[in-house]
Formats: structure tokens, C-alpha cells, sequence
């Protein structure tokens, strides 16, 4: 009797010791972890973008919409940096100006963004056939480039989308939304030889030479909307325009966009200025490619 109770004491006294232990552990720990913690900093508006969040928007109360970068908010919440992602410019309501941020509202979402990754789209725009604008794909969603094919109605032009695919046998994305009429004030026509937003451009990195489309421009930098909707920054000496029409003949040797980059060895076949297509051929294969994917 008297070894049973022993054993329950030194049960219970190694019990007490533990959790005294047990207590002391957590405690020590807790209050390490007290001592270290660091508030986590929010991200920076523009992540690690080496650009400005953007100056104020010109003549805001003739804002028709604006096409706007749609992931950033969701990067920025999340603590991602937004350099780090793709982008994809959707159409969005002009709520409000800001200095270096402005609000927007895309369905029911409200909130500030930087006024670098805002296209502003102003009222009343029109255009003539031929003319190149900058827009988004209507019945479908982003930002495109498009040739007015039909500008009957000036203000509500039918165009055929450059960003699109084009195959050439009437299978492309392009060819089967061919003709597609815009809404009005949804349109920004694109001036040849004019750094714009919607103006395409060839970024030089070393020997490669990277096709962008210009989003924003800062003093001596271009903000731009690189291959696979990577955005990128890169120094305007370092940049060219594209032409809006590259001016090539048929049977010349050209450059032409492969993988987001402009590459040698492609000889011009037939040319579509009608439809803004180029057709080139490499290695006895041939491709339709846009005005804008094209350099002699």
C-alpha cells in the first residue's frame, strides 16, 4: 500500500515538474517571439517597379472610362509585388482624380490605384478608316490594338483586332470577331511617330530586341506591357517607335515578331494594309502577322 502511494506521488510530482517546464517552454518562447516581432510594411504601390506611381491625369471631367491594370490590387492586398505578376488592362468607370492615385470602379469593385497603371480613354473620339486605335476587345476582354476597317459611323467605328491571332483560313480569334463595331467613347486613335499610350515600341536589351506596347511615360522611362502581359520598365534612349505602318514591299527582308521579340530572316509574301496583316515567310513556313509586328 505504502509503494502505491509513493508511486502516485512521484507520478504526480514529475506531472507538476513537466508542466512547470511545459509553461516555462511557451512562456520563453512567447516572449521571444514578442521581442523579435516585426510589423510587416505594406507593399509599395508600385512593388519594386523602379517608376514613379504616376503624376496627375490630365482634363479628368472629359474621362470617358479607362483601361487599368487588373491584378495589381489583388497583388498589393496580398503583399505580392505587382512587378513580379502579369497584367491584363480591362476597361474600368472613372470615379475620381487624385495626385499620384486616382479611383476607379470595375463592376462593383471601388478603390485607388496609381495613376501610372490608368490608360485614360477621353469622351467623343472618332475615327477614318485605316486609322489604328488603341481600345479593349469588346466581346471579349483586354487591351487591344485594332484597324478601323469601316468608319461609316465615325464616332462607332468597325475595326479588325491586331493583338488577336490570325491565321489566315478564318480559325483565328481575330478573323471571327472580323469587323466588330465599338461602343462609342471606348477608343484612342494612335498618332504615327507619337510616344503614347497604345504606341508600340522595341525595347533593346543587349542584343535582343523586345516588342512593347507603351503604357505610361515618366521623363526618361517608358512603362510598358512587355510579352505574356509582363510589364516592364526600360530607359526611353533604349526604346524605338514602331511605325504604325512599317512601309515594306513584297519580297523584301524584314524583321518580325516571334516569342515578343523581333527577329531577322523573314521575307514579306503578301500584304493585307486593309486589314492591317502581313504575311511573311521563314524557313519555307508561312504567318500572318500585324502592322505593328513587322520592321524592315
Amino acid at each position: 500500500m505504502k509503494k502505491s502511494l509513493l508511486t502516485v506521488a512521484i507520478v504526480a510530482v514529475s506531472a507538476c515538474v513537466m508542466a512547470s517546464c511545459g509553461n516555462k517552454s511557451a512562456n520563453t518562447e512567447g516572449e521571444a517571439a514578442d521581442s523579435t516581432a516585426v510589423e510587416e510594411e505594406p507593399m509599395a504601390a508600385m512593388g519594386t517597379w523602379d517608376y514613379p506611381e504616376g503624376s496627375a491625369i490630365e482634363n479628368p471631367d472629359d474621362i470617358a472610362c479607362v483601361l487599368y491594370a487588373s491584378n495589381w490590387k489583388r497583388r498589393i492586398d496580398e503583399k505580392q509585388d505587382p512587378a513580379d505578376g502579369t497584367h491584363i488592362f480591362y476597361k474600368a468607370d472613372f470615379v475620381k482624380a487624385g495626385d499620384t492615385q486616382s479611383t476607379i470602379k470595375s463592376l462593383s469593385d471601388q478603390y485607388d490605384i496609381p495613376n501610372s497603371l490608368i490608360i485614360p480613354i477621353y469622351k467623343n473620339p472618332t475615327a477614318k478608316k485605316g486609322d489604328i486605335v488603341l481600345t479593349w476587345w469588346q466581346s471579349g476582354s483586354g487591351m487591344q490594338r485594332a484597324i478601323v476597317t469601316d468608319a461609316s459611323n465615325p464616332a462607332e467605328p468597325k475595326v479588325d483586332y491586331l493583338d488577336l491571332g490570325f491565321k489566315g483560313d478564318g480559325e483565328g480569334i481575330a478573323e471571327k470577331h472580323a469587323d466588330e463595331q465599338l461602343k462609342p467613347n471606348s477608343f484612342i486613335v494612335l498618332k504615327d511617330g507619337e510616344w503614347m499610350p497604345g504606341a508600340q515600341i522595341v525595347v533593346t536589351e543587349g542584343t535582343e530586341e523586345q516588342l512593347g506596347t507603351i503604357l505610361n511615360i515618366a521623363d526618361d522611362k517608358i512603362l510598358y506591357d512587355g510579352f505574356a502581359g509582363k510589364v516592364k520598365v526600360a530607359k526611353k534612349a533604349d526604346c524605338r517607335l514602331m511605325p504604325l505602318n512599317p512601309g515594306v514591299k513584297v519580297g523584301q527582308e524584314v524583321k518580325a515578331e516571334f516569342v515578343g521579340k523581333l527577329r531577322p530572316g523573314y521575307t514579306v509574301k503578301k500584304i493585307d494594309a486593309a486589314i492591317g496583316r502581313i504575311v511573311v515567310e521563314k524557313d519555307g513556313k508561312e504567318e500572318y502577322k500585324s502592322l505593328l509586328e513587322v520592321s524592315k
